[in-house]
């Protein structure tokens, strides 16, 4: 059931395959197809084989040594993490940013980013580990992906109109408070249907759509900077698709299973759409995090009442 929704319930952890097998087959390292595994993790048909399941915690983590399907979802989040976290000690701890930063507040809303990031990343790289040990285990780190899908959005959100709207600050806290109320909605509604069921590919279009909602401002933006005559938004207006351009290749990707949905089974471990998804996610947070300081290096240049 690869577009439809999972009940989760006792008999989901039981694999469909009917072959018995011994007591003592180590699972640790075995890998299974996808008719094989149970239905709470066949969420793509065109994923032949590579799947986990049915391990414990250590056994998960001995995974991170093999390659599964997994293994590129949950190592490029890890690198991802890591890198953010460099980024924290490069820029805030170190505090080779600071002489960017206009206000403390400005030094808060970076950093506030950057956390929103790594935590964004440490929830997914949970949920893709650990989500083959039961339903149980899967229906609670779907959660806390989503959760982190959230904040991550939050974050991006926050950082972006706190900075470029540094001018109009009447329209920035009008825009932040919408935006906190718009992803609180959406994680909670999530969060609490996932008991009963698991959407497939829903959690990720509301995510998308919460997204390109940062359009709206971004005209905004342009308006009220005069438009393509300026300067400022010659430099900067164009970034913001670029940003959109990075996500939605990702996007695309993931909502339209590309490309192992015209070859199954030949991106089982490497280049499946949710890997791409991963890597278009990872590359826009990086992008917007840069673009992000360049923003506040230029209002430190060019103060708003100049």
């Amino acid at each position: 059931m690869g577009q439809g929704q999972h009940i989760l319930n006792d008999k989901s952890d039981r694999p469909h395959s009917q072959k018995p097998q011994s007591k003592n087959v180590d699972k640790t390292h075995r890998l299974y197809s996808f008719e094989m595994i149970p239905e709470y993790l066949q969420s793509n048909p065109y994923i032949r084989t590579g799947y986990r399941y049915g391990l414990t915690f250590k056994g998960c983590l001995i995974s991170l040594l093999y390659l599964n399907n997994e293994s590129v979802n949950v190592w490029s989040h890890v690198i991802g993490a890591g890198l953010f976290i460099y980024f924290f000690f490069r820029d805030i701890y170190m505090g080779n940013a600071l002489p960017l930063l206009i206000s403390s507040v400005d030094y808060y809303v970076v950093l506030f980013y950057t956390f929103s990031v790594i935590i964004c990343m440490v929830c997914s790289v949970a949920f893709h580990l650990f989500g083959c040990m039961s339903s149980r285990a899967f229906a609670d780190c779907l959660k806390l992906d989503l959760c982190g899908i959230g904040f991550g959005i939050l974050g991006c959100y926050l950082c972006g109109i706190h900075i470029s709207f540094e001018c109009y600050r009447t329209w920035r806290l009008r825009y932040e408070t919408i935006i906190i109320g718009i992803i609180f909605i959406a994680v909670i509604y999530y969060v609490q249907g996932i008991k009963q069921y698991i959407t497939q590919n829903i959690h990720v279009t509301l995510f998308v759509t919460i997204s390109l909602l940062g359009i709206l401002p971004g005209l905004h933006w342009y308006y009220l900077h005069g438009g393509w005559s300026n300067q400022h938004v010659q430099e900067f207006f164009p970034k913001l698709f670029i940003l959109y351009g990075i996500l939605g290749i990702g996007a695309l990707a993931y909502l339209t299973k590309f490309p192992e949905r015209f070859f199954p089974g030949y991106f089982d471990i490497l280049l499946a759409s949710h890997q791409i998804w991963h890597f278009s996610v990872l590359a826009a947070f990086i992008w917007w995090y840069q673009n992000g300081i360049e923003l506040l290096q230029y209002y430190v240049i060019n103060p708003c009442n100049a």
